[in-house]
Order: C-alpha cells, then sequence, then structure tokens
C-alpha cells in the first residue's frame, strides 16, 4: 500500500460487462418518512451483489433485509422516531452519524447507553434541526458488525426544495470477497487493525460492482455521496463532467467545482454535487476512483438516448440554505492536544491501559494497537470536560503511518489550520488526515452529555484510537 497522501492528493500519490441499472435508493429501497414510527430490524440475511455479469447472493447482516437499509427521509423540524428491533445473536446499537441528538439517543454504546441485548428493543426520538445528507450505522463492535452490511442513509430534505430535475444517491462501498463469491467473515484480524484497516477487494455503489448510473441529457441532477466503507478511502473523479460541490458532511457549502483534482471521501464522509448532464444521448463516461490499494472503475455514467431536463442545466448553481451552528470565540477558545499513536510501523512503545502502562505486547493481546495522547482506548477519562457553549480547538497530530478520518459526535467543527497554514474550513464532522499531518478544529460545546471523538477507519477505533468530550450543563 502507497501512503495516503491527503487533501493533496493528485493521481501520482495514490495507487492507483454488463452493468446493473443505477436509480435513487428512494426508489429501489424501502423509504421510511415522517408521520408514524419508522420499524428498523437488525437481522441477518442475504444480499444481492453485481459482480459484472453475475449477481450473487452474500451473507450479511442488515437493516429490514437490505444493504443499505431503508432510507430514512424527514424535512427539517420534524421529529425521528424509530423502534428498533435486535434480531442478531450479538449486542448492537445504532448511531445517527452526523446528526445532533440528545446524547440518550446518539448511539454511541455503552457510552451513552446500554447495547441493544439479542431479542432486545430501543426507541430513538428526537428533533431534527438540520438538512443535509447523514446515515446510521451501528456503533457497536462495528469492525465486525458494519462490514457486514448494519448501515443506511438518512436524508434531511431542506425548508425550500432545492432546484434539480432528479435528487440520487450514491452509496459507496468495499467488500471483502472470497474466490467462491462469499462474504470473507474472518474479521478482527490484529494486521488489518495494525495497518490501514479492512480494506475491501470489490467496491460498489449502491450494491453494484461497475454500476451504470442513468442519465437524461440536459437535466441536472444532484448526487449525494456516502462513503460507508470501514477503512476505504475514495478519490473520485468524473472525467467528461464538471460537478460542482454544494454540502460536505451533509453542511452546506459555497458552490465550487470538483476541478481536475480527485474528490477526496474518508470513511463516513459524504458530500452533495450538483451535476449537469452535457453528454450527447447514447454517450458512456467512466466514474473513476483511486483508493488505498487500486485504481478503480467505480461505475459509468449511461446516458438514455432521448433528451430531457427542465431547462436548469447550465445555469448558475445557487448555495443551498444554511443550517444553524453556533458562534466560535477561537480567540478566548481552551487549546487541547490530540497525538494520535501506534500501529505499524510506528514509534509506540507502550500506552496506558486500564489506569496502567503495559508494552506493546500486551496491548496487542488485548486488541490495542493505537494510543490517543499515550491512553490504548480506555473512555474512563474524557479528553476534556467542557461547559455548554465554551469553545475550544483541538489540535490533531497524526504521529503514524497510515491516514485517519476523525469524526465529531454530536456537534460539527472547523478546520482552521492544517500543517501550519491557516484555513477557513466548512463545518463538518468527519476530517480525512494523512501521516505526518496536523490539523486544528474548532468547535463549540452545544449539548450536554460524553461525545465520541474517534478514528472511523472502524479498526482503527476499536484498536485504540477513541476517546470523548464532557460537555457539562442541562441539555438544551
Amino acid at each position: 500500500m502507497r501512503p495516503f497522501s491527503g487533501v493533496a492528493i493528485t493521481r501520482r500519490t495514490i495507487l492507483a460487462g454488463a452493468a446493473a441499472s443505477l436509480a435513487s435508493l428512494s426508489t429501489t429501497h424501502q423509504t421510511l418518512a415522517a408521520g408514524i414510527p419508522a420499524r428498523l430490524i437488525a437481522a441477518p440475511g442475504r444480499q444481492a451483489l453485481e459482480f459484472g455479469k453475475a449477481t450473487r447472493l452474500v451473507d450479511t447482516w442488515s437493516y429490514n433485509g437490505t444493504v443499505p437499509g431503508p432510507l430514512l427521509r424527514y424535512h427539517v423540524g420534524d421529529r425521528l422516531e424509530v423502534l428498533f428491533e435486535n434480531r442478531l445473536d450479538e449486542p448492537t446499537s445504532v448511531h445517527w452519524h452526523g446528526l445532533r441528538p440528545p446524547n440518550a439517543m446518539d448511539g454511541a454504546a455503552p457510552l451513552t447507553q446500554a447495547p441493544v441485548e439479542p431479542g432486545g428493543s430501543m426507541n430513538y426520538a428526537f428533533d431534527l434541526a438540520d438538512a443535509g445528507t447523514y446515515w446510521y450505522h451501528t456503533h457497536f463492535r462495528g469492525w465486525n458488525q458494519q462490514d457486514r452490511g448494519l448501515y443506511g442513509i438518512l436524508i434531511v430534505d431542506e425548508r425550500k426544495p432545492f432546484k434539480v430535475d432528479r435528487d440520487v444517491l450514491l452509496v459507496l462501498d468495499d467488500w471483502v470477497i472470497d474466490r467462491g463469491g462469499r462474504l470473507d467473515t474472518d474479521l478482527g484480524q490484529m494486521h488489518e487493525w495494525a495497518h490501514a484497516g479492512r480494506l475491501g477487494n470489490l467496491a460498489t455503489i449502491n450494491g453494484s460492482a461497475n454500476a451504470a448510473v442513468p442519465l437524461t441529457p440536459g437535466e441536472r441532477v444532484r448526487f449525494r455521496l456516502v462513503n460507508v466503507a470501514n477503512a476505504q478511502i475514495f478519490a473520485l473523479l468524473f472525467p467528461g463532467h464538471a460537478p460542482v460541490v454544494i454540502a460536505e458532511d451533509g453542511n452546506p457549502v459555497a458552490p465550487r467545482a470538483v476541478g481536475e483534482e480527485p474528490l477526496i471521501l474518508g470513511p463516513g464522509q459524504r458530500v452533495d454535487l450538483v451535476l449537469d448532464a452535457t453528454g450527447k444521448a447514447g454517450s458512456i463516461y467512466p466514474i473513476k476512483a483511486y483508493t488505498l490499494t487500486d485504481e478503480v472503475t467505480l461505475g459509468q455514467f449511461a446516458y438514455r438516448d432521448e433528451p430531457g431536463g427542465s431547462g436548469l442545466i447550465g445555469t448558475e448553481v445557487t448555495p443551498l440554505e444554511a443550517n444553524a451552528r453556533p458562534a466560535l470565540a477561537i480567540a478566548e477558545a481552551r487549546r487541547i492536544e490530540l497525538r494520535m499513536e501506534g500501529g505499524a510501523m510506528g514509534r509506540m512503545r507502550g500506552a496506558m491501559m486500564g489506569g496502567r502502562m503495559v508494552g506493546m505486547r500486551d496491548l496487542v493481546a488485548n486488541g490495542r494497537v493505537w494510543a490517543f495522547n499515550g491512553v490504548a482506548g480506555d473512555m474512563e477519562t474524557p479528553l476534556v470536560s467542557l461547559k455548554r457553549g465554551e469553545s475550544v480547538v483541538v489540535d490533531l497530530i497524526n504521529d503514524t503511518a497510515f491516514p485517519h478520518a476523525m469524526h465529531l459526535h454530536g456537534m460539527h467543527f472547523r478546520e482552521i489550520e492544517r500543517n501550519g497554514v491557516p484555513v477557513d474550513g466548512p463545518w463538518r464532522d468527519t476530517t480525512v488526515m494523512a501521516p505526518d499531518d496536523r490539523v486544528s478544529i474548532a468547535f463549540a460545546a452545544e449539548t450536554a452529555g460524553k461525545w465520541m471523538l474517534h478514528c472511523h477507519m472502524i479498526e482503527h477505533q476499536a484498536g485504540g484510537m477513541m476517546t470523548f468530550v464532557d460537555v457539562k450543563g442541562d441539555a438544551a
């Protein structure tokens, strides 16, 4: 594996049949919306994956029998009500990635709730204040459960409809498939935990390898891209097209053209694009990606024979309505360092575990190969305790040989500095860091509770890259 070079990635710095017809997940999967409580059931099942000309059933775990699970779709101001039932043979929970729920609804078991035992259930309910593209997934033994398929997409529509001809989801994942076409369930390998995480040998869009995404000449499409992979980073290219970014991690941004450099999408991240279908009828354009291990063609845009659209193509892309965000008092903010250590080829020789310093041999024996500030995954002491409304700057230092995708629960942050250069980053909940990167993030403590901060390479989290921010005060 070549090292990932972070935001400045180019083609030089990362390795470089019949396709399934693809439509919006809102039409190909069950859609659950506001009005009545949604029922979400985690259970073993089977999923059809497209391997070029072949379709094979793969044993999975899923929500409501599909991977991704049912699309949950709401509007700003709606109340999410989900009746969750666990039919697995091990405990689990549901985390609402990128949303800002009350702490008890965050799903980060066992920090914010007891995991839901086999045969048990839990009601999740909270109001939705932010428009955007989000997702939900297991947050207990995720290294085992998420890779089997326990995830789904959640959309909160804006108050004012955004003008496009179509709204389409593209869910990116990768799978480890054996020669017999079965999902490799030899999970929990320490080699994966200590290196880049579990990286698949089959990349898919909405469960299809080399999927054909239909376009009508002359239409404008909003694509919502979600990276649900355990550890894979996708650096996306759209040859022949000029998509415009309008949101990142659910947060609206000033519209900007993607350009010729790859668009980076780390584990857990989302991006909303506006794409004008400027190709000719019957034409085909590839959707390419560089990953941590390969150069792949994820799929293709396949143009229909007849033109269409409502005349939006070629007009200015207007910004989305902004979500409400707290004011940041950066000048008065406390500054906290979070140093990432460990992993293969790292310099860590030991770390604190269970309140005592132990060497690497004992750490590995306990499945801990990474550390934050010399602590290998213990969740007894917070990284920082904050009062509601207080601003903080966390200096993230990647002192390891591998990339990491740092994710904050319950709050959104802004990057204010990257490798010594001040930046004016958008609000987001996940940021990708290359080896040796230094990234400073700023956020304000919003809601009382214990909020996780961890690497979203799920094997890295399980291996010790997790801590939490403790916000004191009455919940809003």
